[in-house]
């Protein structure tokens, strides 16, 4: 019988055992956040069992499908999102709570695929991210890009979802050189922040290509994992 809950007639004891049920449910998730970390929302929850030392039926008792441990992992992460979002929001001056976001967002993101994945995931995607971002993330950061771009800070041709592709290379830039140096996102970040100021002279490279809008860009995190090709394909099929 299962010692997380089978039942004692030992008198004086607690029928359900507790503090293993719990025990177990902390292994689990430590387990699930090394291995999502590592590998992203792809891992199964027999790798997660794997690293936890358990049996995977333990991790289907405490989480009845790879959904349900994903939104109980990364909910405390997605919280911290969240609140960078409303510190970037209550600074002076836009520009800089625009790089105040972009920078801390990169950080927990480049240490974590498995938060990456479930910030940028998919409408059609059943975690919380998707929600988080479009309730609470999207609206303060794109009143964000306007206020800079009217307090004179940020280029006026740029738009939110170029933040957002922005955003994303950026962490691109951070899987790509993690190992040999893990943070030098922050060099390439700050290039791409510096292409985004505005400049007096209005001397800047010329955007020979129209920014995504908000539908491209859905479709984008649609076929991301998949490749360009596949996120084409899908836009196609709205046209």
């Amino acid at each position: 019988m299962d010692q997380e809950y089978a039942a004692t007639t030992t008198p004086g004891r607690t029928r359900p055992l507790r503090r293993d049920a719990e025990r177990n449910r902390l292994l689990i998730l430590s387990a699930a956040r090394s291995v999502f970390a590592q590998r992203g929302l792809e891992a199964t929850l027999d790798e997660v069992a794997r690293e936890a030392g358990l049996g995977v039926g333990t991790v289907y008792r405490h989480f009845p499908n790879r959904d349900a441990l994903i939104d109980a992992l990364f909910a405390d992460g997605l919280d911290a999102v969240s609140r960078l979002v409303e510190e970037a929001a209550a600074m002076l001056r836009a520009w800089d709570g625009l790089r105040h976001f972009m920078y801390s967002a990169a950080q927990l993101q480049s240490r974590d695929k498995g938060l990456r994945d479930v910030m940028f995931s998919s409408g059609d995607s059943p975690h919380r991210g998707h929600d988080l971002m479009r309730q609470r993330i999207k609206p303060p950061l794109d009143a964000l890009v306007l206020r800079a771009q009217q307090e004179g800070d940020m280029r006026a041709d740029l738009t939110a979802t170029d933040v957002a592709v922005m955003e994303l290379a950026a962490l691109g830039a951070a899987e790509f050189t993690a190992a040999v140096a893990p943070e030098l996102w922050r060099r390439h970040l700050a290039i791409m922040l510096d292409g985004m100021r505005a400049r007096p002279d209005g001397d800047y490279e010329p955007l020979d290509q129209p920014p995504l809008d908000a539908e491209q860009l859905e479709n984008c995190m649609v076929g991301w994992k998949h490749g360009s090709r596949n996120t084409r394909r899908l836009r196609s099929r709205t046209n």
